[in-house]
């Protein structure tokens, strides 16, 4: 019976979330003119994309456990345990993206490709944060609806978290990039 439930609940997403990595792709097909002028952007996207995923993933985790605990609930939603994941999950994506943007540009010079340090640097900690803040929210909201539904949050949070933070973080690098090229 259970596995009956599970292919229930998590087919259709499954399905939702196969669509969703084709977007992912298509959206870095049209980053292409991008990458020529920003080259080092090749090399954010894989780290800036796991660290999207691996973050809101761990806090959909952590706030699926919290609420199956009865720490948080439909009616005591925004309380403390809640504030403190989600502070830890944006002040981490901060940090980890300044990680990401510094190594990016060392690895970039180590490769002998030029890149402009303050620039690569900017554009992934604001995609970075940008991401987090979009990201953050909708994890709250899938949790919300999920336990709402009176669903496992272990058969839809983690894929979905996955899937629309590769959509996200994309969206977000294309548009801070593309930000930038025309401020810089």
């Amino acid at each position: 019976m259970y596995a009956k439930e599970m292919v229930k609940q998590s087919l259709p997403l499954l399905i939702v979330c196969g669509v969703g990595a084709i977007v992912a792709g298509s959206t870095l097909g049209l980053m292409l003119d991008l990458f020529r002028r920003i080259p080092g952007l090749l090399i954010v996207i894989p780290g800036i994309i796991a660290l999207r995923g691996n973050i809101s993933t761990a806090l959909g985790s952590r706030l699926g456990s919290a609420y199956h605990l009865g720490v948080i609930d439909e009616g005591n939603l925004w309380n403390d345990e809640l504030k403190e994941n989600v502070l830890g999950s944006l002040v981490l994506s901060f940090f980890v993206s300044l990680i990401i943007g510094v190594f990016a540009f060392l690895s970039s010079f180590l490769l002998n490709v030029y890149l402009d340090p303050v620039k690569i640097i900017f554009i992934t900690v604001l995609a970075g944060v940008i991401s987090a803040l979009v990201q953050t929210v909708m994890t709250v909201g899938i949790i919300f609806l999920v336990f709402k539904r009176g669903y496992d949050p272990d058969n839809i949070t983690g894929p979905a978290l996955a899937t629309f933070g590769d959509i996200i973080t994309i969206c977000c690098i294309f548009f801070v990039a593309s930000l930038v090229e025309v401020m810089l």
